[in-house]
């Protein structure tokens, strides 16, 4: 019984089809798929090649990515510094990241005052104690907002609240 060795082009099509279905599940960024496929144990020179092929079908495309996954996390409530440090985290330029936030076009400061009030009753965002501040600042913080527009988001929820 004779062990049939795979060819380079036999490796590539496997981490080329284990790519696809990683992909048919949601976008990912290059760094994430080749971090999936390296635990598959699949080898650099068919990763690599996979790779290239996904990205010449524009089936892989980080800027795609960071803009779905920038307005993906705005939606639940993060701010610009967590966006971009998830991004960075996946892999993904600098200078994407930067084109992903900005094409998301929000009042960070507005966004942040709906994520208060999504978060906290009114009975806290009025309460004037140092306490209560100082956590609801936390959690805005948190969330990856600056904390300009933390100080800027809780005085509008307050100002809201009295109309």
């Amino acid at each position: 019984m004779t062990d049939k060795v795979a060819t380079p082009e036999e490796l590539a099509r496997l981490a080329y089809a284990a790519s696809i279905r990683l992909l048919a599940r949601r976008d990912h960024s290059i760094f994430e798929l080749t971090q999936k496929l390296k635990k598959r144990e699949h080898s650099d020179n068919a990763i690599d090649s996979a790779v290239q092929e996904l990205l010449d079908a524009n089936y892989l495309n980080e800027e795609r990515y960071a803009d779905l996954f920038a307005e993906q996390r705005m939606n639940q409530g993060y701010g610009p510094l967590v966006i971009r440090a998830k991004l960075s985290q996946r892999g993904i330029p600098g200078h994407l990241i930067q084109s992903a936030i900005r094409g998301l076009q929000v009042d960070w400061a507005l966004q942040a005052e709906q994520v208060i009030h999504k978060r906290f009753n009114c009975e806290d965002i009025s309460d004037p104690d140092q306490k209560v501040v100082a956590k609801i600042a936390r959690f805005i913080q948190a969330r990856g907002f600056v904390p300009s527009d933390a100080v800027r988001a809780l005085k509008n929820a307050r100002l809201n609240l009295e109309q």
